[in-house]
């Protein structure tokens, strides 16, 4: 049994994997943690109860991945080492982590953006004071077996591995760090906006040092595969899939696919979408942020890929998410406000 769940955290990722394998063993992974700024939100209200009952049945957390280093996906796991008698009792059962990162932790520095390098700093030293096991320099063409599951990972991939890296080690020298992830697309909600009157040949691609930094990759399960794809943009990740000789025939079957950067429309090209051949989808962005996210032009590509219909996840529910199918005509979208999934 393979068990997907994505914690319902307003628009931050945070997700918990587990299977068994043929011995009936357990597995457990995690994908980011949710937001630094939001320990009480985030980690004492949501995720540490999940990792209380993974540690109380003398399981491990087997590989916890960082798939990039802004404030919203890094929060969980910085919480946790930092929750030093929690942590002092279970870190033996947290066995490795992903991370990518540069620089050497020998310069302090100060931060003035909202989200960005210096939290992935803080994290990544902390690791390495906790004396956490670290696997870094993760890229495309990267992969494990865990149990009788397959880990294949098909981003970042070389170049965008690289302009992180040295996008690091330039910040680690200066005094101040600003962040550029504000080229997230402001202004309005797109809500008002019917899904038959957008444009499918507009896509201004994402091209965020950050975000196309993001560890994305497909876990592959008995006949199933989900394919987990952080804040990647389309031609990274299609680029991955092709590589890893999961592009066939000019497309890509999966059994879960989470809609990249919280639903953001420079992020999934519906030439990407087209690729894929998917019944289920989940995004995890609640429409109340300040980015707006996510971007109905997205559903709206998902809705023209999917002819024949498909499932589309949110991890939360409230009635902004609702505010984007008012009004709109009888839709091949089945729209669901949980994101658990279990697959045999």
């Amino acid at each position: 049994m393979l068990s997907v769940e994505y914690l319902p955290m307003q628009y931050y990722d945070a997700i918990i994997v587990r299977f068994n394998d043929d011995e009936g063993n357990a597995h457990n992974i995690i994908v980011d943690g949710g937001e630094v700024k939001s320990p009480k939100y985030c980690y004492t209200e949501r995720l540490k109860g999940k990792l209380e009952k993974i540690f109380s049945k003398i399981e491990t957390i087997d590989l916890w991945v960082i798939t990039h280093i802004d404030d919203d996906h890094i929060g969980g796991l910085y919480h946790f080492i930092n929750d030093a008698d929690f942590f002092e009792r279970y870190h033996q059962q947290l066995k490795e982590v992903w991370i990518n990162y540069g620089g050497k932790g020998d310069y302090d520095v100060q931060r003035t953006g909202t989200i960005g390098y210096h939290g992935g700093k803080k994290l990544r030293d902390v690791l390495h004071e906790k004396n956490v096991c670290v696997k870094e320099g993760i890229k495309a063409g990267y992969s494990i077996s865990m149990g009788n599951a397959e880990i294949t990972v098909i981003a970042p991939d070389d170049n965008s591995y690289k302009r992180y890296i040295e996008w690091w080690n330039e910040k680690e020298f200066k005094e101040n760090v600003e962040t550029d992830d504000g080229l997230i697309l402001g202004g309005d909600w797109d809500y008002d906006k019917k899904i038959k009157d957008f444009d499918m040949n507009r896509y201004d691609e994402d091209k965020e040092v950050k975000n196309n930094s993001s560890i994305a990759f497909v876990l592959s399960y008995h006949n199933h595969r989900v394919l987990f794809s952080a804040d990647s943009c389309s031609t990274i990740l299609m680029k991955g899939l092709k590589d890893a000789h999961f592009l066939k025939d000019g497309g890509t079957k999966l059994d879960l696919m989470q809609i990249p950067h919280h639903g953001s429309n420079r992020n999934s090209s519906c030439d990407f979408l087209k690729c894929i051949e998917c019944l289920q989808y989940v995004i995890t962005g609640n429409g109340e942020n300040k980015h707006k996210l996510p971007d109905k032009e997205t559903i709206a590509r998902l809705v023209a890929a999917n002819p024949e219909g498909c499932e589309l996840h949110f991890s939360c529910h409230n009635n902004k998410l609702r505010e984007i199918f008012e009004d709109e005509e009888k839709l091949n979208l089945k729209v669901c406000y949980e994101a658990k999934f279990e697959f045999e």
